[in-house]
């Protein structure tokens, strides 16, 4: 058995990972995970390029960045998607009714909380903002940890959130309300993460990916068939509640990224600044 280590996020997105775990399909590839918890992406990538840990969850925007500072990673498959349904997304922009908000025109002026600036919240915000007639320099964005914005939310210190699960549903359960669906306004069967690693494990040990890839694959397929499993298992790494986990909208998991989605969100990454230039996607897929 071959030990690496997954740098993931406590968050429902990657419960297929665990329940690879579970059901055996690392096991079945030879491989022996430790799954190392981070509060964000930015925090895996460095670990993954020092071999700390041998592959990675991150949101696409964050490994995007990376890539075109040179830093060497490589994109081994998705990580998440869209549900493709507004209001029923896994990350979408909630807000309390006493707020007055009840659509994204209405967010002019206001506070918004996102959990990075000048990063996917902020690249998908401003797009869908300017999608409702909104200039987005009119919306003040501050940082806060996904885990503090519904009490945050609940103080009045900020207007709305742009919030993942299950911090989206334990927002919705204390009476807040969705205004806004930004990844499916950006694309269809739109990307939010993948998975990756160093282009040194790449290119050293292709085969340790591609066993990798084939437990993520059969990890992928049993969560999208059992989402009663996922449900349960969310309990335990992400410390969620029956009720909530119940009720918390699950992403779609196939394999393949979605090109079309990430060529959207690289142009509107150029059009806000967070990039400077057009990305190699060949080099950033290992092509």
């Amino acid at each position: 058995m071959e030990k690496i280590t997954i740098g993931l996020l406590p968050i429902t997105d990657v419960a297929p990972i665990y329940l690879g775990i579970q059901q055996g399909f690392f096991k079945e590839e030879n491989l022996d995970p430790t799954i190392q918890l981070a509060q964000g992406g930015a925090a895996i990538i460095p670990a993954v390029v020092s071999g700390e840990y041998q592959f990675g969850y991150s949101n696409v925007v964050s490994l995007m960045v990376a890539h075109g500072k040179g830093i060497p990673i490589q994109v081994t498959s998705n990580g998440s998607t869209s549900t493709n349904l507004a209001g029923k997304d896994t990350t979408e922009v909630a807000a309390l009714p006493a707020s007055g908000i009840s659509t994204m025109a209405d967010l002019k002026g206001k506070t918004v909380a996102l959990n990075a600036l000048n990063n996917f919240g902020d690249i998908t915000m401003r797009a869908s903002l300017e999608k409702a007639g909104v200039d987005p320099s009119t919306v003040k964005f501050v940082e806060i940890p996904y885990p503090n914005m519904p009490a945050q939310l609940a103080a009045g210190e900020i207007d709305a959130a742009w919030t993942t699960e299950p911090f989206r549903t334990q927002i919705l359960s204390e009476g807040g309300e969705i205004v806004g669906s930004p990844m499916t306004d950006m694309a269809e069967n739109f990307d939010a993460a993948y998975y990756f690693t160093s282009k040194k494990t790449a290119t050293e040990n292709p085969e340790l990916v591609k066993r990798y890839n084939a437990a993520v694959e059969k990890s992928f397929d049993y969560a999208t068939k059992n989402p009663d499993a996922v449900r349960t298992i969310i309990q335990d790494y992400a410390g969620l509640s029956p009720d909530i986990a119940a009720k918390v909208e699950l992403s779609q998991w196939p394999m393949a990224p979605n090109e079309v989605g990430l060529q959207k969100l690289a142009d509107a990454a150029q059009k806000y600044g967070v990039l400077s230039q057009a990305p190699d996607f060949d080099g950033f897929f290992g092509r």
